[in-house]
């Protein structure tokens, strides 16, 4: 490994969430959002938002607390 390199930067890894936001069939007009997990449903909540970037912007908000959480575990317990 060349000395300038970051062995942190090489163990990286790109987290395994995804945020899905749709309208909500049960209420016209709002909003819902979940957060994926390689693809199956991890969380989502009963809450629903008056706009597409307002739904958006919460689930990056519980996103990031995720990923936080995900980069502390670190490689050997994912």
């Amino acid at each position: 490994m060349a000395p300038w390199h970051n062995r942190r930067m090489a163990e990286r890894t790109t987290h395994p969430y995804s945020i899905d936001v749709r309208p909500c069939w049960r209420v016209p007009d709002r909003y819902v959002c979940s957060i994926l997990e390689k693809g199956t449903p991890r969380r989502h909540g009963p809450q629903t938002y008056a706009t597409f970037d307002e739904a958006r912007r919460a689930a990056q908000d519980r996103l990031r607390q995720l990923v936080f959480e995900w980069q502390l575990m670190g490689p050997e317990a994912r």
